[in-house]
């Protein structure tokens, strides 16, 4: 009997051992592991894009916009009914994805017509992404808030999601920055600020796909510990809610049941508003929408590749050490001495009023395409790098680059505004203009601080005090 007793008394022992090791939120829903965080600002309109860029987009801050698509003008949200869907885009063909949770390694995707997926979605195990058409493009406006300076250059897909609810995505990040409109349904989102990504990262990550393995309905924290300590965001949004999502935060998109339609504006990561785009001219920050969106120019191929260069130097806007090649060495590990030379070379053909100082507006006006095509080998480790992909820019056959003629190129020398780099005056004709625009001044002021190889550079010139979220 006694016997007996002390085994009980072992196992019992043994049980609550199990009980008490186990880990908060262990073979729960992500985000079982402990309560959220607060934090994420919540307004009623779109911000003017000026304040978006500062506010949010520059300082990676998510942001939630309550009821925007009742108040503003997307024709889209108050006509696509699934009857307007199938009278006037009936015969387009849509990407369908086979069975709601996503499954990016082993997933189904087929293509059938609107009308057809109209006809099975509420039944069937299945839900629509895919890429609006120029038809269907023609619904829609271009929210304010992307409108003008650079924003509207670098659109690069509007993605729709639609299906009967209950769908479920990867914990995963992207490359690009978005603004999530939700027509009909409601969604509830869990957000991770991109500087936890390295730990989200340890266990079970997908880098070619930049998700996680972790199953979001039953986490396993003994295989992904961790996530045990990691502070999250719970977000819901509903009908006429817009979220911005930063690029490269987190995230886990929970579709709930009911009809849900959801269309994403993605676009790239903007390191540098510009201030002098003449489309923000006059821009009233309380108007609706008015930026049809077949109007825009289709984004530059090279993009995308341009971009992810122009994200290197965000901290340009705070600092810039030393030298080009130096920043770069320093950023990109795989760059060597042997690259330094194309390095100045890429330097000066970026420079293009030669005063040896990079500004904002010469880094984004660069010619993306034709710098890889001249230094296929350096762009090739830079982008490769950047991506966490083998990249390999084919090389020209024959080579005729010309060498910089200059006696220390990795030094910022920085030489009066009034004359030029050979110490002659400056003709008539390249002379500033007597009106200068805040572009102009701002550029003579980073001439003026930079000192020894050194240029602190400070924040953009003041908003106009009507410009408040």
């Amino acid at each position: 009997m006694m016997k007996s007793n002390i085994l009980a008394l072992v196992l019992m022992a043994v049980a609550l051992g199990e009980v008490i090791a186990t880990p908060p939120g262990h073979l729960k829903p992500l985000g079982s592991h402990m309560d959220p965080i607060g934090g994420i600002p919540v307004t009623g309109k779109f911000p003017s894009p000026w304040v978006f860029h500062e506010e949010f987009v520059k300082k990676s801050q998510p942001l939630v916009m309550r009821k925007v698509l009742e108040r503003d003008n997307i024709p889209a949200y108050r006509l696509w009914t699934d009857k307007y869907l199938r009278e006037n885009f009936g015969n387009i063909d849509v990407e369908v994805e086979v069975g709601k949770k996503e499954n990016r390694m082993s997933g189904l995707v087929k293509n059938m017509t609107m009308s057809k997926f109209l006809h099975v979605y509420q039944t069937a195990n299945i839900y629509q992404v895919f890429d609006l058409t120029p038809e269907m493009k023609k619904d829609f406006n271009l929210p304010l808030s992307l409108q003008c300076g650079g924003f509207q250059n670098f659109l690069q897909m509007v993605i729709m999601w639609f299906s009967s609810g209950g769908t479920k995505s990867h914990l995963h990040h992207d490359a690009l920055d978005n603004i999530n409109c939700l027509f009909d349904g409601k969604k509830e989102l869990i957000l991770i600020d991109k500087k936890y990504r390295h730990l989200v990262m340890e266990h079970g990550w997908n880098n070619k796909g930049a998700f996680s393995n972790v199953d979001v309905e039953s986490v396993d924290m003994f295989k992904f510990p961790q996530l045990q300590n990691i502070p999250y965001n719970r977000i819901t949004i509903n009908k006429g809610d817009c979220l911005f999502i930063p690029y490269k935060w987190l995230h886990y998109v929970d579709s709930k049941p009911g009809r849900n339609l959801a269309v994403n504006f993605w676009f790239h990561h903007l390191p540098w508003f510009n201030s002098s785009d003449p489309e923000c001219e006059g821009l009233d920050p309380y108007q609706n929408s008015s930026i049809p969106l077949p109007t825009l120019k289709q984004a530059d191929p090279d993009a995308e590749f341009k971009m992810l260069f122009l994200e290197l130097f965000e901290d340009v806007m705070s600092f810039y050490k030393r030298s080009f090649s130096e920043y770069m060495q320093r950023e990109i590990p795989s760059i060597t001495q042997e690259d330094v030379e194309s390095l100045n070379q890429v330097f000066s053909k970026i420079d293009k009023d030669g005063n040896k100082v990079l500004t904002w507006d010469e880094l984004f006006s660069m010619d993306m395409n034709a710098a890889i095509e001249d230094f296929p080998k350096l762009f090739g480790k830079i982008i490769s790098n950047l991506t966490g992909d083998v990249i390999l820019f084919d090389e020209k056959e024959e080579e005729n680059i010309e060498l910089s003629t200059e006696k220390n190129p990795e030094e910022l020398v920085v030489e009066d505004s009034d004359s030029t780099q050979d110490g002659g005056q400056r003709s008539h004709d390249d002379r500033p203009s007597p009106v200068k625009t805040p572009d102009d001044l701002e550029k003579e002021k980073l001439i003026k601080m930079a000192d020894d190889g050194n240029l602190v550079m400070e924040e953009e010139p003041l908003r106009s005090p009507h410009e408040e979220l």
